[in-house]
C-alpha cells in the first residue's frame, strides 16, 4: 500500500502529511503535532508548500513565473539566455549570453552587462564541459557564478579553452551528416585555464583573485563566507594530490591560505558538501577523507583552527542538520554496518557521539525547520518502508506509516533477496553483495547468473534497503547479483587507495572471488556467468571479459572506456595519472591490452552523440575485434548520447533481453 507523504512544515511543531485513504480511494490531509504524536484532519487548501518565484528560459528569453501568472523579462530571441538565477535578496537576476555575464534589476528590467570578451573559446560564468562535467556537477547545467550574500557581487569563473584540444563527433541525422565539436581534454592533454572575478553589480568592476591562471590547476566551486566580506577558494593540483581553500578579499583579490592537505594518492576535488555553513558566522564544516574515511572537521576562522568532528573507521555519507546554537551536528553514515544508513549527532568538539535512529534498516531522514524533529523513511532487504517521526534525541514519537500492507506475504514471492559477504582472495575484505534469488530453485539445478554492475572507485550497488524495482521481472529465469568491491564508496578511502594507477585490477579480483563463491554455495551455473553494465560499468564488462573469461563467459557493455587515454584529464589523471607517468598502469587497464584472450560473448551498445565516452572507444575495440577475427555483436545507436533514455529505449531494453534469453537460457 503507498506510505503516507509529509507535504510540508507549517511550522517547527507542526506537519502535514497525506495519506491514501483506501475506502475512498483517495489521499486525505492530517495536520500531525510534532510533539505528541496527535493528528487531525487538514481542511487547508495550501497542501503543498507554496511554490516560490522561479526562472525559465523560454523561445532563448527569460520568463518570469510567479504562480499562474508569467512574465517575459528579456528580448533577445536571436541569442538565449542561460542559467538565470536570482540574487539572495531577487532584485537581480543574473545569466550568461553568449559567454559573458549579465545582471537584470527584476524591477526596471534594465540589463547591465558584466564581461566583454566571451567567445568560443572564452566563457565567462559559463562552465567548460570538463569543469561541468568532473568537478562542478552536471546539475549546475554549466553555470559558473555565484551571487555574494549582500546581492551587490558575483564571483565567476572566466575559462580559457584556446589550448584545449577539439574533438570532433560524428552522428546520423541529416543528408550530409551531423558533425560536431568540443573542447575535449584527454589524459595528458592541456586543460582550460580559469580565473576567479569578483564583479560589483554596481559599477561593473571586476577584482581578479591574485591565483595565476597560467599555473596547471584546478578549481573546485568557490564558496562565500557568509558575512560576504570573503570568497574560499579551493584549489587542487594538476596531479590531484595537493589541495589548498583560500580566503580571498573581494576589494583586493588578495589571498589567504586557509587550509592544506596531500595524500599519497588523490583528493577529491569534487567532494559533496565540501564546505557547508552551519550559522550565520564564518565559521565552517568541511568534509575530508584524509584519514582514510570520510569525516567531519570545524574550522574555527577566529582560532584559524581545522579540528575532527567525527573520527572512526566508518563513512559520513552527509551532513543533514547542524545545531550553532548548541554546537551539534546530526549526520548520516555507516557506523552499525557497512551497508545501512543510520542518523547520529556528535558536539562541534567530537563528543557525545550518539545513534539517533534505530533497528537493523537503511534510514532516509529529513529535519524539522529547526531542527528539534525528524523524519525517517526506513526499510531493510526484507522489510517495505515504513515512516516515523522522532525527535532530535531519538525517541521515537510516532510510526507515520507502513508501506507493507495485511495480506504482504514475502514467501510467496516469485523471488528471495539476500545480503551476502564472501572474503576477498587476500582475506583483507567482507566483500558484499546483493543477490536474487528465484523463490523455487530446485535441488542440484544450476541458474544463470547476471552480474549488474558499474564499478568505478567510491561507487556502490550494494545496499540493505527494500528495493525489489532493481531487478527484473524475469527473476524467476535467473539469478541477479549486484557486487561491491574493496573500493566501493562503504569501505573508504581506505579501499579506494587500492585502485591508484590501477584501474580494473581490483574490480575484477574481487568480483570473481564473490562469483565463485555463488558458484560454489549458491547453485549459479559457472557455464552461465553474464556481466551488464553502463560507462564505467562498460568499461568493467569489456574488462573483465579479456582478463577473466574463465569466470565471465557473457557481456552487455555500454557506452565503455576501452581505454583509459581516449576518456577526459580530470577524472582519470585522478586515479591514473598521466600516461607519460604511469605508462604500465595505462597499459595494464586498457581492454586492448589482453584483447586475445577474449572468447565469450559479448555485445558492445553506444550512442553515436555521446560527448562523454565518445564512440571511438567502441568503434576502436571493434576494429581490433575485426583484426583479429573475433566474433561480437554491436549495436550503435544515433542520436544517442551518454545513455539509452528517449525513443529507442524500447529497442535497447529488447534487444538485452533477447541476449540474456538466447545466450542463459536458449529462450526466445
Amino acid at each position: 500500500m503507498p506510505l503516507p507523504t509529509v507535504t510540508k512544515w507549517t511550522d517547527k511543531n507542526h506537519f502535514i502529511i497525506s495519506k491514501f485513504d483506501k475506502q475512498s480511494g483517495k489521499s486525505l490531509a492530517f495536520e500531525v503535532d510534532a510533539k505528541t504524536g496527535s493528528e487531525k484532519p487538514y481542511t487547508g487548501d495550501d497542501l503543498y508548500p507554496t511554490r516560490p518565484k522561479d526562472l525559465q528560459v523560454k523561445n532563448k528569453d527569460i520568463y518570469l513565473n510567479n504562480g499562474k501568472q508569467q512574465e517575459r523579462i528579456t528580448n533577445s530571441p536571436d541569442l538565449e539566455e542561460v542559467n538565470p538565477e536570482f540574487s539572495p535578496d531577487s532584485n537581480f537576476i543574473a545569466f550568461t549570453r553568449n559567454n559573458d555575464l549579465y545582471v537584470l534589476d527584476v524591477k526596471s528590467k534594465k540589463e547591465t552587462r558584466l564581461t566583454h570578451d566571451g567567445s568560443n573559446d572564452i566563457l565567462n560564468g559559463y562552465a567548460s564541459w570538463v569543469y561541468m562535467e568532473e568537478i562542478l556537477g552536471r546539475d549546475t547545467n554549466y553555470r559558473a557564478f555565484w551571487w555574494s550574500p549582500d546581492s551587490k557581487s558575483i564571483a565567476f569563473f572566466r575559462t580559457d579553452e584556446t589550448k584545449v584540444p577539439l574533438f570532433t563527433i560524428t552522428d546520423a541525422g541529416a543528408d550530409h551528416g551531423v558533425v560536431k565539436t568540443q573542447r575535449y581534454p584527454q589524459p595528458g592533454d592541456s586543460n582550460p585555464e580559469v580565473k576567479i572575478g569578483m564583479v560589483s553589480i554596481e559599477n561593473g568592476k571586476t577584482v581578479w583573485t591574485d591565483l595565476d591562471e597560467k599555473t596547471d590547476q584546478y578549481f573546485g566551486r568557490p564558496y562565500w563566507q557568509t558575512d560576504g566580506k570573503a570568497l574560499l577558494v579551493q584549489w587542487l593540483n594538476r596531479g590531484q594530490d595537493q589541495y589548498k581553500l583560500y580566503s580571498v578579499k573581494p576589494s583586493t583579490g588578495k589571498t589567504e591560505q586557509l587550509y592544506e592537505e596531500k595524500q599519497a594518492t588523490w583528493i577529491n576535488l569534487d567532494e559533496e558538501e565540501r564546505l557547508s555553513f552551519p550559522g550565520n558566522n564564518n565559521d565552517f564544516l568541511f568534509i575530508s577523507d584524509k584519514s582514510g574515511y570520510r569525516q567531519v572537521y570545524y574550522y574555527n576562522v577566529a582560532e584559524k583552527k581545522m579540528s575532527a568532528v567525527t573520527n572512526g573507521q566508518f563513512v559520513v555519507k552527509g551532513i543533514k542538520y547542524a545545531d550553532i546554537k548548541n554546537k551539534v551536528v546530526y549526520f548520516i553514515a555507516n557506523r552499525e554496518h557497512k551497508n545501512h544508513d543510520d542518523l547520529y549527532r556528535v558536539d562541534f568538539n567530537g563528543k557525545n557521539l550518539k545513534r539517533l535512529t534505530f533497528g537493523s534498516y537503511t534510514h532516509q531522514v529529513n529535519f524539522s525547520p529547526d531542527g528539534s524533529y525528524f523524519i525517517s523513511k526506513y526499510s531493510n532487504i526484507s522489510t517495505p518502508d515504513q515512516l516515523a517521526l522522532l525527535n532530535n534525541q531519538g525517541k521515537l514519537i510516532k510510526v507515520l506509516g507502513d508501506r507493507k500492507g495485511s495480506d504482504f506475504d514475502l514467501s510467496k514471492a516469485n523471488w528471495k533477496d539476500e545480503l551476502i559477504t564472501v572474503k576477498s582472495e587476500d582475506g583483507k575484505f567482507d566483500l558484499p553483495g546483493r543477490i536474487s534469488y528465484p523463490a523455487k530453485m530446485e535441488p542440484g539445478k544450476k541458474y544463470p547468473l547476471i552480474v549488474v554492475i558499474y564499478g568505478g572507485p567510491a561507487t556502490t550497488a550494494t545496499n540493505d534497503a527494500f528495493n525489489e524495482s532493481i531487478f527484473r521481472a524475469d527473476r524467476e529465469q535467473f539469478i541477479y547479483a549486484y557486487l561491491d568491491h574493496r573500493g566501493a564508496y562503504e569501505f573508504g578511502k581506505v579501499g579506494q587507495n587500492y585502485m591508484h594507477r590501477q584501474l580494473g585490477h581490483w574490480e575484477i579480483k574481487d568480483w570473481s572471488q564473490s562469483v565463485k563463491w555463488l558458484i560454489e554455495n549458491k547453485q549459479a551455473d559457472p557455464d552461465k556467468v553474464l556481466i551488464s553494465g553502463f560507462s564505467y560499468g562498460g568499461y568493467m564488462t569489456c574488462y573483465a571479459l579479456v582478463n577473466a573469461p574463465d569466470v565471465f563467459k557473457y557481456g552487455i557493455a555500454g557506452g565503455s572506456v576501452i581505454d583509459w587515454k581516449y576518456y577526459d584529464s580530470h577524472y582519470t589523471e585522478r586515479f591514473m595519472d598521466t600516461p607519460a607517468e604511469n605508462p604500465e598502469g595505462y597499459k595494464n587497464s586498457s581492454v586492448l591490452t589482453n584483447i586475445e584472450n577474449l572468447k565469450g560473448r559479448l555485445v558492445l551498445i553506444h550512442g553515436m552523440a555521446d560527448d562523454n565516452v565518445h564512440v571511438m572507444n567502441t568503434l576502436e575495440f571493434a576494429a581490433k575485434l575485426q583484426e583479429m577475427n573475433k566474433k561480437f555483436d554491436m549495436m550503435l545507436y544515433p542520436g544517442n548520447t551518454h545513455n539509452m533514455i528517449g525513443p529507442k529505449l524500447r529497442h535497447y531494453n529488447d534487444l538485452t533481453k533477447q541476449f540474456r534469453y538466447e545466450f542463459l537460457i536458449g529462450k526466445p
